[in-house]
């Protein structure tokens, strides 16, 4: 009869730590992710023989305030680094499957932006001081 009592506190000390352990995590089973850190410039991802990515470096070679902002161009269909810093972006982003793709701009403020008519009009949107 003694080790009622006792085998009631240990199931109950399981079920503590066992709740504990699972409302410590995000309910949606996710886990809050933070980028590398943001950058400084404004990161374009894009791969070769893309036309939207054709329709983007168009747009930024003819801009007339492409020598005010800094835009790393980063292609990933070759290069392994700039696929695995795009898919920390995405991730942070927390973007679902269907909508990841190039081009993507990732912002200093840390917004994604995919396809290349957002990604022209987030550029066409940034703010210059007067000269």
């Amino acid at each position: 009869m003694k080790r009622f009592p006792l085998l009631i506190g240990f199931v109950s000390i399981l079920i503590i730590i066992g709740g504990v352990f699972i409302f410590s995590n995000n309910s949606k089973g996710e886990t809050e992710t933070t980028p590398p850190s943001l950058p400084d410039s404004y990161e374009y991802y894009w791969g070769e023989g893309c036309p939207h990515c054709s329709n983007v470096e168009e747009f930024i070679e003819n801009w007339e305030h492409k020598d005010q902002v800094q835009i790393d161009k980063k292609e990933v269909y070759k290069n392994q680094a700039n696929i695995e810093l795009f898919k920390s972006r995405v991730e942070y982003c927390q973007l679902p499957n269907n909508q990841v793709g190039v081009p993507f701009l990732f912002t200093p403020s840390g917004q994604c932006v995919v396809g290349d008519i957002p990604i022209i009009n987030v550029l066409e949107q940034i703010k210059f001081k007067e000269e």
